[in-house]
């Protein structure tokens, strides 16, 4: 019998074994937290993309990942194009790596999100673009990073996987 062994896996792994020794001196690296912060920062983040209205998520990120959604939002309203954001559910959440920060760099992590449902842009006048939408449910990988502000992760940069 032969194992498989993923680089994914592999990851997961040594963020774990870190993890373990981590939450020892700071609560803060508790993982169960972690993956919480992970997937409310993803469900907000998802609803208010979709309504345009990211304000309320500047609690949540860094500066330069607001400053760099908020970007791609005017962008897209300056070209009459919308996020159509539905049905979003997590399949797993993982922490693939840790980083205890050192020489002034902060402490932090990355976590990959899987998840399933509906996500695309269209045009804002062209409403059978949205009507249609339920062929447009695929599965979808991110991989975001966190970066440590006091007692809180804040999101820092978000990437998609294939």
């Amino acid at each position: 019998m032969t194992m498989k062994l993923s680089w994914n896996g592999l990851k997961i792994s040594i963020a774990g074994a870190r993890l373990s020794h981590l939450v020892q001196k700071d609560g803060i690296w508790d993982h169960g937290s972690m993956i919480e912060q992970v997937k409310t920062i993803f469900f907000k983040l998802k609803r208010l993309k979709s309504n345009r209205n990211i304000e309320d998520l500047k609690k949540y990120l860094t500066t330069s990942c607001y400053e760099k959604l908020k970007q791609e939002l005017d962008e897209l309203e300056k070209h009459g194009k919308i996020w159509v954001i539905k049905n979003l559910v997590i399949k797993e959440v993982a922490v693939i790596e840790v980083s205890e920060g050192k020489n002034k760099k902060p402490d932090c992590f990355s976590a990959l999100i899987k998840s399933m449902g509906i996500e695309f842009i269209a045009d804002k006048n062209k409403t059978s673009d949205i009507t249609g939408y339920s062929d447009h449910v695929r599965n979808f990988s991110e991989q975001w990073s966190f970066i440590r502000q006091g007692d809180w992760w804040l999101l820092d940069e978000m990437k998609w996987k294939n």
